[in-house]
């Protein structure tokens, strides 16, 4: 994603929190980022397709952090998953989103409500993966309940909390909180062996569990294209880059090399025009990590 791209996402979801999403015309965008028509539309085919791309934006940093935020730590540290849901509930209140997923969940457009679908499993898989991380393989055949528990305590509590009162909510006391109650839970709905969700919602969970399945050929040919357009002048970034390109394209990867590596990568290149395009690489080589392990 460019610098303009980027631009014209963060006019056209400001618009869409002021006025709503479907009040907002894609004139409005124009001229609000004055833009062509064409120039839109090379970005995103549809209205609907610039909404899901602000979503999934914000979806993509969140997913950056958290993987950073677990490098080197033990995974089965509940303090740590805890920190890790709490960033996606820190990314949507600080980037005001909440309202955009209430109009995607009450609205008439299937294609929208489609995409949140699928956002919702993704987030489901990612916490019954990091459950199993906590409490071992053999919570395995339940972490999909556990975690639409986990997760629906977390959004319930929100949404009586938004409608009593305009005080902000602290959302690491409250993961914390919703994290000790898992502590009981998941270990009696082993000991129960109590199943709720259908084999056939579970499938469909497990078809949205990584956000960026991307094959290593596609993602060295990406790098490649990524690493030939930056100078040849032996900076930081380019060496982060190259070394990047080198390990992927090794018969074996590293994963440990590439863990330590891709976050140095990503902010070697805050601040440049190239930010936005260093963000993508990172998040898609994290979904390859993710997918080795």
């Amino acid at each position: 994603m460019n610098d303009r791209k980027k631009h014209v996402l963060l006019i056209a979801k400001q618009l869409f929190i002021d006025k709503g999403f479907h009040a907002t015309s894609i004139q409005d965008i124009l001229d609000a980022a004055q833009i062509s028509k064409g120039t839109f539309y090379n970005y995103f085919p549809s209205k609907n397709e610039c909404l899901m791309a602000i979503l999934q934006d914000a979806y993509c940093i969140s997913y950056l952090r958290r993987n950073e935020l677990a490098i080197g730590k033990d995974l089965a540290d509940p303090g740590l998953l805890a920190a890790q849901i709490e960033i996606r509930l820190t990314m949507n209140r600080q980037q005001n989103l909440l309202p955009l997923f209430e109009t995607i969940v009450h609205s008439p457009d299937d294609e929208l409500r489609q995409f949140v679908k699928q956002m919702h499993f993704r987030e489901l898989a990612w916490i019954a993966k990091r459950l199993v991380n906590v409490y071992g393989e053999e919570v395995k055949p339940y972490s999909y309940d556990c975690a639409s528990l986990l997760f629906g305590f977390i959004q319930h509590a929100l949404n009586i909390w938004k409608s009593s009162t305009t005080e902000p909510i602290d959302t690491m006391k409250l993961v914390d909180f919703v994290m000790q109650r898992m502590e009981v839970i998941v270990p009696d709905i082993v000991k129960r062996d109590a199943h709720f969700l259908s084999q056939n919602l579970l499938e469909d969970m497990l078809t949205a569990e990584e956000m960026y399945p991307m094959t290593c050929e596609v993602l060295i040919e990406h790098l490649q294209k990524f690493v030939g357009n930056l100078p040849k002048d032996g900076s930081q970034r380019a060496l982060y880059s190259q070394f990047l390109l080198d390990e992927l394209s090794a018969e074996q990867p590293r994963i440990y090399l590439l863990e330590s590596v891709v976050r140095s990568f990503r902010q070697a290149f805050e601040g440049s025009e190239l930010q936005l395009q260093a963000i993508e690489l990172s998040a898609a080589i994290w979904g390859f990590i993710n997918q080795s392990q």
